[in-house]
């Protein structure tokens, strides 16, 4: 009687090879979304980097109330990683977004934001922003002075993708009252309130004059980020004439990135420039004028 050893299946190489089949087949992954994301959650613990990042999409598309709680010990395991752990709390946000009832994922975020780890705070203020969570907005302003200043950027962040304008007018009084790291973060990521844009141009031209000069460099950061209007255009060629040149840079930075403008006010302005003390400008406005 012949005899043999047995081969033990290989199981956690099958779960992965079948997470593989699934990122390379999104109709086999559609055909049969609890198998698949049972599988993707088993894994989760088991997967390499690489393939985590491919995976957690489809589980914040797919998995509603079956991932929240697996995403959310996920993220606070994977803190270590800050781009990991960030990722799940993006799909972890959209997720509870399509939950039918995600208040008890909220109150655990909500505590978490007072976890000794900057990595786990951030983390979770970025998981509490999502489009209409209007209860979440009262504990992540309560930490908009987080000592850290990746924490403060994700607690903007968040907000800003509330998209409530009741949020956008909270922020916007920031800008008068919060400390200069909080104003750097709100003017970071104003631009984010994609369906508020006349208001968030009006906070950023409006907020211009009263802020600190690295300050202002950071204003026109965001307002690139928003379409070129007739309103940004005219207070463009108004900055271009500003003392400081780091404003003048960054204004032609923000042209330069701006299909060419038919404006011979502004090709007026750019010309004066070719005789500018500083040299990043004067090649600047040369670029531009080569366009025109």
């Amino acid at each position: 009687m012949k005899t043999g050893a047995l081969i033990p299946m290989n199981r956690p190489e099958r779960i992965l090879e079948k997470v593989r089949g699934y990122l390379a087949d999104m109709e086999a992954f559609l055909a049969e979304p609890a198998d698949a994301v049972a599988v993707l959650l088993d894994a989760l613990p088991l997967a390499d980097k690489a393939l985590i990042l491919k995976m957690l999409p489809l589980l914040g598309y797919a998995g509603k109330e079956r991932v929240l709680w697996p995403l959310y010990h996920f993220m606070l395991e994977a803190s270590k990683d800050e781009q990991v752990c960030h990722a799940a709390a993006v799909q972890l946000g959209l997720a509870a977004s399509l939950s039918n009832d995600p208040s008890a994922l909220k109150a655990a975020l909500i505590e978490k934001l007072n976890h000794p780890k900057p990595s786990v705070r951030s983390s979770c203020a970025l998981a509490l922003g999502w489009e209409g969570n209007w209860p979440a907005v009262t504990s992540l302003m309560v930490h908009m002075p987080d000592p850290d200043r990746n924490v403060q950027d994700a607690v903007v962040a968040a907000l800003s993708s509330v998209g409530d304008v009741r949020v956008l007018d909270l922020l916007s009084a920031r800008l008068e009252t919060g400390t200069v790291e909080e104003q750097r973060s709100i003017l970071l990521n104003l631009w984010r309130f994609a369906e508020q844009v006349p208001r968030v141009e009006a906070v950023y031209l409006g907020c211009m004059e009263m802020l600190l000069p690295e300050l202002r460099v950071d204003a026109l950061s965001g307002l690139a980020l928003l379409p070129l209007s007739t309103t940004i255009l005219k207070r463009y060629r108004q900055l271009l004439g500003d003392e400081d040149l780091r404003i003048r840079r960054q204004v032609l930075e923000n042209l330069s990135a701006e299909a060419p403008v038919d404006d011979e006010q502004l090709k007026a302005i750019l010309y004066g420039l070719l005789t500018d003390e500083d040299a990043q400008i004067r090649q600047a406005a040369i670029r531009l004028l080569a366009r025109s």
